[in-house]
């Protein structure tokens, strides 16, 4: 399942990323969201977009575009 089809406050582990460009994983890995790390969304922002994570003690805001390719499983 991708990140963008998860309920809010369910947690889960990322498994890895399905179409993203190298800049966008290394990016996503510098924030601390790497394969086998835990996470969960925790709220939508006004407008839908980002929309806020908890992922391990530091909340990170995610763009939309980027959580229907982030594939996890439940935790």
């Amino acid at each position: 399942m991708t990140l963008d089809t998860v309920a809010m406050d369910v947690p889960v582990r990322v498994l890895g990323y399905a179409g993203l460009d190298a800049h966008d994983k290394e990016r996503l890995a510098g924030l601390g969201l790497r394969p086998g790390g835990s996470l969960v969304k925790i709220l939508k922002t006004p407008l839908r977009d980002p929309i806020e994570c908890l992922v391990g003690s530091q909340l990170l805001a995610i763009e939309a575009r980027l959580l229907s390719q982030i594939r996890v499983e439940a935790a």
